[in-house]
């Protein structure tokens, strides 16, 4: 006498599975129009300000450079400055999240941030803002403004506004600035 779950009841296909023939398929959702047309934009760096102006090509030479400094910056940032370093017992290599055992990773991390931004703040309060705007506030979906402007600019051939150019101008060079 079998033990276990009772088998259920249906139509078998040679192996002995269960046959799905006759049944619906699960489609992946590829989420809204607004997404699909997102995505067919910026593919999988539309998540970002930085990844935006990226795809549009408006980072310039070094641009794989910049879109990858920008995004080791906000990732620093985030945990570090604004909400503090996630700790829970899987935190880190460890399998716990006790300081004494980071190595000092997190403070020369810190301290690499903090030098970072100070040379940021050096260039002024106004590049301090579209730099900001471009890599440490979380964007996902569309803005800062100004960026957006001109990416619908340069899509459909028009003139940019000036003062949009000038602040992307303005972030593009701080973060050239403490890139290098």
């Amino acid at each position: 006498m079998a033990r276990g779950r009772k088998r259920k009841q249906g139509k078998r296909e040679p192996n002995g599975r269960l046959s799905r023939k006759g049944q619906a398929r699960i489609q992946f959702d590829h989420g809204t129009e607004r997404a699909q047309v997102k995505f067919n934009q910026f593919g999988t760096d539309g998540a970002d300000a930085i990844g935006r102006a990226y795809q549009a090509g408006l980072l310039g030479e070094n641009a794989d450079m910049l879109r990858d400094t920008a995004r080791k910056i906000a990732r620093a940032y985030w945990p570090m400055l604004e909400v503090g370093s996630y700790r829970c017992t899987l935190n880190n290599s460890f399998g716990g999240s006790s300081d004494d055992e980071d190595d000092g990773r997190g403070k020369r991390r810190e301290d690499w941030l903090t030098s970072v931004l100070r040379r940021a703040d050096a260039l002024g309060r106004k590049g301090r803002r579209a730099f900001d705007e471009l890599v440490i506030d979380i964007q996902p979906d569309s803005g800062p403004v100004w960026l957006d402007r001109v990416i619908n600019a340069q899509k459909r051939r028009a003139e940019v506004p000036l003062n949009d150019a000038a602040q992307l101008r303005m972030a593009i060079e701080v973060l050239e600035a403490v890139a290098t």
